[in-house]
């Protein structure tokens, strides 16, 4: 064998090598996600059924994109979107009684305290569908 056939073979065994490797490697990676991939995939299977109604989203607004709201609380965050004609309902007890009243997705405003009624639908999106104001930065009358 000459000089240059033995140069080829070992740069054709270690490409072979390395591509093995990053096989190995990646095939070990996706067993290793596996099971966490499966348990996501179950839980929102049970939050998305018809026996989970709903669930409840506290925060206060970080951040409004359009019918996007960010609350955020305690460091967490999640991005909800807000469906049309959703009802919106800001509690007034300026009167001594407590009073909700229906609001505008205008009312809502960033440093806001928000419940919002949310559904998780079976590709995973959160689905808002209503919203209760309990504290505003701004004015209702």
């Amino acid at each position: 064998m000459n000089k240059t056939t033995s140069i080829i073979l070992v740069i054709i065994f270690g490409l072979v090598c390395l591509i093995l490797g990053g096989a190995t490697g990646f095939l070990y990676k996706t067993l290793q996600l596996s099971p966490q991939i499966e348990k996501a995939t179950a839980i929102i299977k049970d939050l998305s059924s018809k026996i989970i109604l709903s669930s409840v989203a506290y925060g206060q607004v970080s951040k409004i994109e359009g019918r996007d709201i960010t609350l955020s609380y305690n460091g967490d965050s999640i991005k909800i979107n807000m469906t049309e004609n959703i009802p919106i309902y800001y509690t007034n007890d300026s009167v001594g009684k407590s009073v909700q009243q229906k609001v505008d997705f205008k009312a809502i405003k960033i440093g806001d305290t928000l419940n919002i009624i949310i559904k998780v639908l079976p590709d995973g999106q959160v689905q808002s569908q209503s919203v209760l104001i309990l504290l505003s930065t701004g004015a209702f009358k």
